[in-house]
C-alpha cells in the first residue's frame, strides 16, 4: 500500500536523488522493494574438487582428496559458505562436485536442510566407467522453484553438461530450464582450435536445451531457460558469441544485459571482473550466466540482443560476484560465485486484475496516476 510506503526507511542513495517529491520517491523505492522480492536469484559456483586440486608433497604431486586432513576442513567450510551465504539464492549451480561419499556427506549435513540436490557424474576414459567428479544443482527447498528432474549430456569426451528442469511453486507453475556448463579448459597449443572447442560444448548444451523448450510447448506463461557455469573464456569468447548469435540461440549475457537496462553500458560484452585464479597463475573473468524466455509456442521471446521479452516489466535486476579470496592455501575455492537477479512478472488479464485486486493496491510498474 502507497500509503504506508512513509514508514519504510530510504537508503542514502535514494535521498540523494531530486525527485518531484516524496510521493514519487518512495513509490520508486517500494517499486525495487518489489521486484527485489519477487525476482529469481541463479548462482553458478566452481567449488574446486579435491581431485582437481594440487597440494604441497615431499614426493611426487598429490592432490588434495589423497589428504583428508587437508579436504575435510576446506569442504566443511565450503558447505558452511554455501549454507549460510549463497542461502538467498532460489538456485545454485555448482561445477566440479566431487562424488567421494565423506565429502557428500559433509556438504548435505550443512545444506540439506536449506536445498534440495540433484548431481549429475562425468563418463570415465573407459566407457561404463565414471570420473570422481561431475556437477551438482542445488534447489532451495522454500525458494521460488521446485525441482522436478535432471538429465546428463555428453559435450565431449569425459565432459558433461547438466539439464535440470524444474517449476516455478506460485499458482503459474511456470517451467524454468537451467542447463549447468564447465566448458573445457583453454590449455592446447593452438587457442583458436581450444575456442571452438568450448563453443561447441556450449552449442551442444544449448541445442539440447531448445529441444526441451519445444517439448514445453504449450505450457502456459512460456518459460525460462538460464546457461550458467565455468565458461573457461570471458564474454568476449566464441562460445559466449555462440549463445547471444540472433541467427542460432539467442541468449543474453545477464551482465551485459543489466549494465545496458541501467544505462551503465553504451553496449558490447560487459563482465563482472575477476572471478577465478587459474592454476597458471591468470586471474580471469570466466563464471557467466545467460538467459532467454521462451514464449508458449517454444520460439524465444526477446525484443532486443540485451534485452529479456516477456511480459512488461522484465529484466535483469542484478547480475555480480560475491568478492572472496581465490588465491593461497586458506581458500574455499578458486572462483568466486556470480548471481544473477531476474525480474519475471506473469502475464495477468485486465478481467482477472480487476475481478481479484482491491482498488488500493497499485503494481509498481503501473503508473498510479492512471489507474
Amino acid at each position: 500500500r502507497i500509503e504506508n510506503a512513509s514508514s519504510i526507511p530510504l537508503p542514502n542513495t535514494m535521498k540523494r536523488i531530486r525527485y518531484k517529491n516524496e510521493t514519487s520517491r518512495r513509490f520508486l523505492f517500494v517499486a525495487c522493494i518489489f521486484n527485489a522480492a519477487n525476482a529469481l536469484s541463479i548462482t553458478t559456483f566452481n567449488i574446486l574438487a579435491a581431485v582437481h586440486r594440487s597440494v604441497p608433497t615431499t614426493g611426487e604431486a598429490a592432490r588434495e582428496s589423497e589428504r583428508r586432513d587437508l579436504w575435510l576442513p576446506r569442504a566443511e567450510a565450503l558447505a558452511q559458505f554455501v549454507a549460510e551465504e549463497l542461502s538467498f539464492s532460489d538456485v545454485v549451480l555448482l561445477q566440479e562436485w566431487w562424488f567421494g561419499q565423506e565429502f557428500q556427506q559433509v556438504f548435505d549435513h550443512y545444506t540439506s536442510g536449506i536445498f534440495d540436490r540433484i548431481a549429475e557424474q562425468r563418463p570415465g576414459p573407459v566407457p561404463g566407467t565414471l570420473r570422481e567428479d561431475g556437477m551438482a544443482v542445488l534447489v532451495k527447498k522454500k525458494g521460488k522453484l521446485k525441482l522436478l528432474d535432471s538429465a546428463k549430456v555428453q559435450t565431449g569426451p569425459q565432459r558433461i553438461a547438466q539439464v535440470v528442469r524444474c517449476q516455478e511453486r506460485s499458482d503459474s507453475k511456470r517451467p524454468v530450464v537451467l542447463g549447468n556448463t564447465h566448458l573445457s579448459f583453454p590449455g592446447g597449443p593452438d587457442p583458436v582450435v581450444m575456442a571452438r572447442r568450448q563453443a561447441y560444448e556450449a552449442h551442444i548444451l544449448a541445442r539440447t536445451l531448445s529441444k526441451t523448450g519445444r517439448q514445453l510447448a504449450g505450457a502456459e506463461g512460456g518459460h525460462l531457460q538460464i546457461l550458467a557455469g565455468d565458461f573457461n573464456s570471458n564474454s568476449c569468447g566464441l562460445a559466449s558469441a555462440a549463445l547471444e548469435s540472433t541467427r542460432h540461440y539467442n541468449f543474453i549475457n545477464c551482465m551485459s544485459a543489466h549494465a545496458e537496462q541501467n544505462l551503465n553500458s553504451i553496449g558490447g560484452s560487459v563482465g563482472v571482473g575477476v572471478t577465478h585464479r587459474t592454476h597458471r597463475g591468470e586471474e580471469v573473468s570466466v563464471d557467466q550466466i545467460f538467459a532467454r524466455l521462451m514464449n508458449e509456442d517454444g520460439s524465444v521471446s526477446k525484443t532486443s540482443l540485451r534485452r529479456l521479452g516477456g511480459p512488461a516489466g522484465t529484466h535483469v535486476v542484478d547480475c555480480c560476484k560475491r568478492p572472496m579470496q581465490i588465491e593461497g592455501e586458506g581458500i574455499l575455492s578458486d572462483h568466486m560465485p556470480v548471481t544473477a537477479t531476474l525480474y519475471w512478472p506473469t502475464t495477468i488479464s485486465r478481467e482477472k486484475q480487476n475481478s481479484s485486486s482491491t482498488g488500493d493496491i497499485c503494481h509498481p510498474l503501473e503508473s498510479p496516476w492512471n489507474t
